[in-house]
């Protein structure tokens, strides 16, 4: 008998962008997964409650925020538009005071904190 086969190809046009298939075996049978990229928002350039101009990004729902003139970045839980919970206010960041470089140190810190996870 064949092996069943997924109702969703690996090239199926409906899937959302980013979408990556991932076979798992399970003994002799394998399963198709289809791995979903986080989510993200911005950077965007805001000026906090104390005037103060800051960049802020959003990967994972971990919401970066980098006042202007900081070596440390804010970390929340939440979005750039919604609630936010504080989680660490001391993550030190190093380079040049730009939208890309807290995108890159946000997308990098976020796999090496989930990672801590993984079995």
């Amino acid at each position: 008998m064949a092996p069943a086969r997924s109702p969703l190809s690996k090239t199926d046009p409906l899937l959302r962008p980013g979408f990556v298939p991932e076979d798992v075996a399970f003994g002799n049978r394998t399963q198709t997964f289809y791995r979903a990229p986080y989510p993200s928002e911005g950077p965007v350039e805001a000026i906090d409650r104390s005037g103060r101009r800051t960049w802020e990004y959003m990967y994972a729902h971990f919401v970066f925020c980098w006042t202007e003139g900081a070596s440390t970045v804010h970390v929340s839980h939440g979005t750039l538009a919604g609630s936010k919970m504080t989680l660490w206010t001391d993550i030190r960041i190093v380079g040049r005071w730009s939208g890309t470089v807290l995108a890159e140190f946000g997308r990098s810190w976020v796999a090496k904190h989930l990672a801590k996870f993984v079995k």
